[in-house]
């Protein structure tokens, strides 16, 4: 089972009450499928609170990732959900594509891995724009561990992917 290293990082912010807090954020570095089957770099952050991953517009439209409608609305109880297709206030489709996790100082490059997420229908700023989200649905659907640790001197993580 390889592990693919996480890049940690942490933002350090100032509450009103001047406490200093830090926020973190996983990040793993991926390739996505081009439609002329060239791998596409791009960066994603893993998050295993969002049910589903997130493909910003810039990445799928604008980089022109491979991807396979899935759907542009979910029913629930026979019920439409809009809010489980919307990500920033912005409508998306449901698709699914692949990627390749890589840890480039290990030499380490897993993949495919299928990745059903929301496609975002419109741009957003470009601070929002800049990652993609790999959400839970990502780990379970590929049985990936994702594991952090946050005693000691540092923060680390990894994802343990299952070997062939």
């Amino acid at each position: 089972m390889p592990d693919v290293s996480l890049d940690l990082r942490g933002i350090d912010y100032i509450t009103d009450q001047h406490v200093t807090v830090r926020a973190w954020r996983a990040f793993v570095r991926v390739r996505f499928v081009g439609r002329n089957g060239l791998l596409v770099r791009f960066q994603a952050f893993v998050d295993p609170g969002a049910p589903f991953s997130v493909i910003p517009y810039s990445l799928w439209h604008g980089r022109r990732i491979q991807w396979a409608p899935l759907g542009t609305q979910l029913l629930r109880a026979g019920r439409p959900t809009a809010e489980a297709l919307l990500w920033q206030g912005v409508r998306c489709d449901l698709g699914t594509t692949d990627i390749h996790l890589l840890d480039l100082d290990a030499g380490i490059r897993t993949g495919p891995h299928r990745v059903v997420a929301k496609f975002a229908r419109q741009r957003l700023p470009p601070a929002i724009e800049s990652s993609a989200i790999l959400g839970l649905s990502f780990l379970a659907d590929n049985d990936i561990q994702l594991v952090l640790d946050g005693h000691g001197a540092g923060t680390t993580g990894y994802l343990a992917v299952p070997g062939p």
